[in-house]
């Protein structure tokens, strides 16, 4: 073997290593009820994107007065939220925090700091790579983004009325 054809096989070797890593990532997301608005054929260049990560308990995933570079959704575990040292919220599997980035022209700072319960496995996608998210990929995501944040006012909105009572 020559060093050119050294060259390709190693080359090759790096694409399919890239490929399976894009499909397990499409595998766990798939999984999620977060990315259930979005067709399988458009999740693949979503799925491309992003960074699965896991986070062990008692580790942060952000912290408050942070910018905000990503936003993340809960794969696998629940994370509890904390405003000024105080908790105000659980974040469960399926759902996201962070996604204001993905609307925002403008830079944000993370609202609170966000802290794993358990064993934590996320996809993180950062805003830089929301560029590459486009056409109808774009548009599903932000489908399930919109459906979020309604469930999210929706959960505020119950808080309010029990708050009233």
């Amino acid at each position: 073997m020559n060093e050119f054809d050294a060259i390709q096989a190693s080359l090759a070797s790096f694409t399919k290593s890239l490929d399976e890593a894009v499909s397990n990532q499409f595998v766990e997301m798939r999984k999620c009820s977060f990315f259930d608005p979005i067709p399988s054929e458009w999740l693949t260049p979503i799925a491309e994107q992003a960074e699965i990560k896991t986070f062990e308990r008692g580790e942060a995933l952000t912290t408050e007065g942070d910018t905000m570079s990503s936003f993340y959704v809960i794969l696998f575990g629940s994370a509890t939220a904390y405003y000024k040292s105080k908790p105000v919220g659980v974040i469960r599997s399926g759902e996201c925090l962070g996604e204001g980035v993905f609307f925002s022209t403008e830079t944000l700072e993370r609202s609170a700091t966000v802290i794993a319960d358990g064993q934590l496995v996320v996809a993180e996608i950062k805003k830089t790579s929301l560029d590459n998210i486009q056409g109808d990929a774009r548009a599903h995501m932000n489908k399930a983004l919109l459906l979020a944040l309604f469930k999210k006012l929706q959960g505020a909105n119950r808080k309010i009325e029990q708050l009233m009572r």
